[in-house]
C-alpha cells in the first residue's frame, strides 16, 4: 500500500502560506489542516479570548493539530497541512511523520520587510486576529508604535524540500508544484 501524502506548509508570518496552501489543497484535491484554525476552534469553545486563555493554550491546540494529522495519516489520508513551523519548536513534531507518509516541506520565502508588512496590514484589517492569537506587534502599530520583525527559523527535515517565492504570486506555481510533489501532469 502506498503511504499518504502529506504536504506541510510553513514560513514566517505574513509569507503567503495560508493563501498558498489552500490554492494547494484545492489543486491537489486533499484536505487542508491549518495549525491558527485548530487554535481558533479551540478558543471558540472557551469563548475567552488569547489574552484570557490559560498558558497552556497554544501547546494544546499545537498537540490536537499534531494529534489530528497522526490520525490522517494511520487512516491513509494524504493531507496539507500548515503553520509558521520554527525549527526548534517544531522539528521533532514535523519529523515523527516522515516514516508514515510520502511528506514534502514547503517553505514560502519572501523578504522578511515585506512579510512583516503583510502580517501587520491582516492583523490592523481583521480585529478577530488579535482576539485569538494575542499579535503583539498588531497591537502596537495600532498604538503607532513600530514592532520589529520576528525572527524566523524555518524546519529543517530530511524530506523533499521547496522554497516557493511568495512576492508576487508564486515561483514555481501551484502547477509547477503538483508537477513536483505528485509527479502529476
Amino acid at each position: 500500500m502506498s503511504k499518504p501524502y502529506l504536504i506541510v506548509v510553513t514560513g514566517r508570518p505574513g509569507s503567503g502560506k495560508t493563501t498558498l496552501a489552500k490554492g494547494l489543497s484545492d489543486a491537489f484535491c486533499m484536505p487542508l489542516l491549518s495549525r491558527d484554525q485548530i487554535k481558533e476552534g479551540y478558543v471558540h469553545t472557551l469563548g475567552k479570548s488569547h489574552e484570557e486563555l490559560p498558558q497552556e493554550a497554544n501547546g494544546v491546540a499545537s498537540k490536537i493539530f499534531f494529534d489530528t494529522i497522526g490520525g490522517l495519516l494511520r487512516h491513509q489520508v494524504s493531507v496539507i497541512v500548515e503553520a509558521a513551523f520554527q525549527h526548534h519548536v517544531w522539528a521533532s513534531n514535523v519529523e515523527q511523520f516522515k516514516d508514515q507518509a510520502q511528506m514534502s516541506l514547503l517553505i514560502c520565502k519572501i523578504e522578511d520587510e515585506l512579510a512583516h508588512d503583510r502580517y501587520l496590514e491582516r492583523g490592523l484589517r481583521d480585529h478577530a486576529r488579535e482576539y485569538f492569537h494575542g499579535d503583539k506587534g498588531v497591537e502596537l502599530a495600532r498604538k503607532g508604535l513600530k514592532a520589529e520583525v520576528a525572527h524566523y527559523e524555518a524546519p529543517r527535515v530530511d524530506v523533499p524540500t521547496f522554497y516557493i517565492d511568495t512576492t508576487d504570486g508564486y515561483e514555481p506555481s501551484i502547477q509547477k508544484l503538483k508537477k513536483m510533489i505528485l509527479n502529476d501532469g
